[in-house]
């Protein structure tokens, strides 16, 4: 800051101003000069915000206080067409004294109320009388002090002013007064006659403002906030400033505020802009120019970086050198940087400037000339919802291009704004049936149930004709899911009718639909084959030029796409078994298609194939990043999904625990009502691993939880009957345990899908048959097994014998136990094992041999462990021992006193279900203790008891015999 001495201005540190010393030193001069008697002309220059009106008022202020006369006007774009209306302002001036008001009123009165000003050849002509009398003001001003003339924004000046103060100067040279004139530059010089003869003035000084360095930011925070605050926020504000003075300082105000009102708020945080920001950002373009302003509307609008000024020139309808012109005056002004805006607060205060209307317009402006210059979808897409209208039918086919792209990219909230004004304004047929097409997939993503609203539009397009393949695929699918079969055969023959009449034959998508329903909802297949509509294939056969019906493999053309393979593949690995190329072609997809809506169903077969040709380590691995591709698109359904594969694949694998961690996750995605028949996929994994695990009553929740009917008419019911199954077999319970696996039995022949590593149904059925005392028929049920295609399996061979091994005389056991114990992996079938060992130790027990089934104890015990199934000696053990045939009634003995009283609790529980006839294994899972502990028991129990066998308990402890169904 400097003050006006007689002698000159010393210089005293001002707040409001910083890294103007310069600028006001060569203000300072001139004002002593002026003093002395010899007039100049300062003329300040710089971008808009740079600090030119504070730099003025600031000096204008010291030197009014210093006795020099201060006369100051600011020029208006609304003045500029009143002639001298500058001349009006400063010398009407408060600062002018009074005596001299009287004479300027009568002057400029007079002047404006003459005929001259509403001529346009005289318009900036002055009167020679006006400008002598307003001279002569001047002068004797002059004689009491300097006088400072103060003009700010003379870009908006009237030319009559202009013209008058050129007069003014010419004729007072040698007078105590100094002009100060301070312009922000234009596009082009609204006066460039006034600037050429004031330039050839030699007392003309110009004098330009730069923006803020880093270093004048800082000041400026310290002196506001303080030296701590001043080091927090320097580099942000700076940044967002663009080193304007003018923003810096309505930062600063916002900051301030901010911290006023909000509690806990961290004064070490920038303040997001607010209103003191948007005013001075709204101002200040307003000051620029009409071209500025729209310039800055544009690139608001277009938001990318490196702008056009091409196409912004496009856009408005301007020419390129003035677009360009205007870009550079945003960028001196802080307001761009490399064609975008420094902060969005100021991207958003630009377009709230503008008229919901016009804005509208605009983006729909900026659409087409970025449309035709060939921007990218998503690009123009974002142009036509800004506009929120898509009147055109290319903008329909943009906003459908760009929401596949959101989609694949996981940003389904984008692709839904898309896809909601695309269905806004499509009236093509065959387009909306497109559109509404994917915005069920998009839906489909997370929740299945809501997608099926847009069914009564798809079904009406699928019978209008204007569904694609893929679309109608997806119509069906979404109906089969929610077991709606009915609607769904429906339209598969409307599909089947339009591929007839269209190509003469299958295309490979509905082949390959075929194919998918094959084996996840046979019953369609065998529904159709039942009952052929008239023109279709029957086994191969053309009728009348029809499709070939669902299902008949003879019909079905090759699968190019890598992304069909897989459900190839599954469909042959179902009816023939798996063999050397399975894992080659599943993972081969797996590793070469990536996650999508038209994918989704390709890669999942791929997983299902692993687990069918007994890879459930690599069904594993490969669910588990589909799981994290799938949390990424933020896809509720397709986590849900492999969620369930994962337990699946960790079932199969022996681990238990995260077997239940998984198939909880997929329980958790999706609620039971949105899995619709698919529910039976995770219910099964859940009941078997709780089973295997002895947590009964958990298994029992979710055997009790409701399924829809037609869940059995789909193959996750075939998962479900059998881990039901299962649930009721280790509940001894093997009259229903022996009707599910029927029943799952039943429909897997019917299907045409009776893959034992599929489902093992005929093992199950075994197993209750030994319970219920049928040895014969249960050793022919697992040996038909053993013969049956895809049986070459290990697992699945491995587990055939362990059950084969349980029909057959105790003395071909061992044999058959040790032939299991070496197709079975442990990375595989862990599980599997440890119960084929815990067999194989019961059957070296039984033969007399304890010292080799204590060893195979062990190993089964530690196997045990590693499936991550309590295994500890006391504690509940989840291994299901060997079912045989129930033991011969009970011997009746001499009566004795009743023994009860002689055992502890544990003794008396293993006692009454050995008594019971139940099996050392059925009562290990029964009590959740191990084997060996039961042998422990019964050791005690019989000493005590003094009995010597099984068939005695009943009588010593008043038990009515019962067979081992009702232990």
């Amino acid at each position: 800051m400097y003050t006006y001495t007689g002698d000159g201005m010393e210089t005293r540190p001002s707040v409001q101003l910083v890294d103007r010393e310069h600028e006001l030193s060569i203000l300072a001069d001139l004002l002593k000069d002026a003093a002395e008697g010899r007039s100049s002309i300062a003329l300040m220059t710089g971008p808009t915000g740079s600090g030119k009106t504070r730099l003025m008022q600031t000096f204008c202020k010291r030197a009014e206080e210093h006795h020099a006369t201060v006369l100051t006007a600011v020029a208006s774009p609304a003045e500029r067409s009143i002639p001298l209306g500058v001349m009006d302002q400063l010398f009407r001036s408060e600062a002018l004294p009074r005596e001299f008001r009287h004479r300027v009123g009568e002057l400029l009165t007079e002047e404006l109320s003459t005929s001259r000003v509403r001529d346009p050849i005289l318009a900036n002509q002055p009167s020679i009388a006006v400008a002598h009398g307003l001279r002569s003001i001047l002068l004797e001003l002059g004689r009491r002090g300097p006088v400072v003339m103060s003009i700010d924004d003379l870009q908006f000046a009237d030319g009559p002013s202009l013209q008058m103060l050129l007069f003014l100067q010419r004729r007072t040279k040698a007078s105590r007064t100094l002009l100060l004139l301070a312009e922000a530059p234009t596009i082009r010089s609204p006066h460039p006659v006034f600037h050429a003869e004031l330039f050839r003035q030699p007392n003309c000084h110009k004098i330009r403002l730069e923006m803020f360095t880093r270093v004048s930011t800082h000041a400026m925070i310290r002196a506001r906030l303080g030296p701590a605050r001043a080091m927090e926020l320097t580099d942000a504000y700076h940044e967002a400033s663009g080193g304007s003075p003018l923003f810096l300082s309505a930062l600063l105000d916002d900051h301030e505020a901010a911290h006023r009102t909000l509690t806990g708020f961290h004064r070490s945080e920038p303040a997001v802009p607010d209103e003191a920001f948007r005013n001075a950002l709204t101002g200040c373009l307003f000051l620029a120019g009409p071209a500025v302003l729209e310039v800055a509307c544009t690139v608001a609008a277009m938001e990318a970086e490196g702008t056009s000024p091409a196409s912004i020139a496009h856009i408005l309808g301007r020419n390129t050198a003035t677009v360009e012109h205007a870009i550079a005056t945003l960028t001196a002004t802080g307001v761009l940087r490399s064609g975008r805006f420094r902060h969005p607060a100021a991207r958003t205060a630009v377009l709230e400037q503008v008229p919901p209307d016009r804005r509208h317009e605009l983006h729909l402006r900026v659409a087409t000339v970025l449309q035709n210059e060939g921007s990218p979808p998503v690009v123009v897409a974002e142009q036509l919802v800004a506009a929120n209208r898509a009147p055109e039918g290319w903008m329909i086919n943009v906003l459908r291009e760009a929401a596949r792209t959101e989609l694949a990219a996981g940003r389904a909230e984008t692709a839904g704004e898309y896809l909601k004004l695309a269905l806004t304004y499509g009236t093509d047929g065959r387009q909306l049936g497109a559109l509404i097409a994917d915005r069920m997939r998009l839906d489909w993503r997370t929740s299945p149930l809501r997608a099926m609203r847009h069914t009564p539009w798809l079904k009406d397009a699928m019978r209008r004709g204007h569904l694609s393949g893929q679309d109608s695929a997806l119509l069906i699918r979404s109906l089969l899911w929610h077991g709606r079969y009915a609607e769904a055969r429906e339209s598969l023959t409307l599909w089947e009718e339009d591929e007839a009449r269209s190509h003469g034959f299958p295309s490979e998508e509905l082949s390959t639909f075929n194919r998918w329903v094959g084996y996840t909802h046979p019953s369609l297949v065998a529904a159709a084959e039942a009952a052929p509509v008239p023109g279709t294939w029957v086994e191969g056969r053309q009728r009348a030029g029809g499709t070939p019906v669902l299902g008949s493999r003879a019909c079905v053309r090759p699968v190019r796409s890598s992304g069909r393979k897989s459900i190839n593949e599954l469909a042959r690995l179902l009816a023939q078994g798996p063999d050397d190329d399975t894992l080659t072609i599943t993972e081969g997809v797996l590793h070469s298609v990536g996650l999508g809506d038209g994918t989704f169903e390709s890669l999942h077969a791929a997983l299902l194939a692993l687990l069918c040709a007994d890879h459930p380590d690599k069904a594993a691995a490969w669910s588990e990043e589909l799981l994290k591709v799938a949390a990424q698109h933020g896809a509720t359904c397709w986590q849900a999904v492999f969620a369930a594969v994962r337990a699946e694949a960790a079932l199969r694998q022996g681990d238990m625990t995260t077997a239940v961690r998984h198939g909880e996750a997929a329980l958790a995605h999706l609620s039971p009502t949105g899995w619709g028949v698919a529910l039976g996929s995770p219910l099964a994994t859940l009941i078997l691993a709780h089973t295997h695990l002895g947590q009964y009553e958990q298994a029992a929740q979710y055997v009790r939880l409701p399924v829809p009917d037609v869940l059995f008419d789909s193959r996750y019911g075939l998962h479900y009957l059998h881990a039901r199954g299962q649930f009721h077999l280790s509940r001894n319970r093997p009259g229903a345990a022996l009707a599910d696996f029927e029943s799952c039995g039943r429909l897997m022949e019917e299907w045409g899908i009776d893959l034992p590593s599929l489902v093992p149904w005929r093992g199950g059925a075994a197993e209750a048959l030994l319970a219920l005392g049928h040895g014969g028929r249960a050793r022919l049920l697992v040996e038909e097994q053993l013969r049956h295609p895809g049986n070459n399996l290990p697992r699945a061979r491995g587990a055939s014998l362990r059950v084969l091994a349980a029909a057959s005389d105790p003395s071909d056991r061992p044999a058959l136990l040790h032939q299991a114990v070496r197709l079975l992996h442990p990375d595989v079938g862990r599980f599997e094992l440890a119960r084929t060992m815990a067999d194989l130790a019961d059957a070296y027990r039984e033969s007399g041999d304890p010292a080799q089934a204590r060893t195979m104890a062990d190993r089964a015990a530690g196997m045990l462990r590693s499936c991550r199934v309590a295994t500890e000696w006391e504690q509940p053990s989840a291994v299901p021992g060997p079912v045989h045939p129930p033991e011969p009634e009970p011997v009746p003995v001499e009566e004795g006193p009743d023994g009860a009283e002689l055992l502890t609790d544990a003794e008396r529980r293993v006692a009454e279900l050995a008594a019971v006839g139940a099996t050392n294994r059925a009562i290990g899972r029964k009590l959740y203790i191990t084997t060996s502990t039961v042998e422990q028991h019964l050791t005690r129990v019989y000493r005590k008891l003094n009995v010597s066998r099984r068939g005695d308990l009943a009588l010593r402890l008043n038990i009515v015999p019962a067979g081992a169904e009702s232990a």
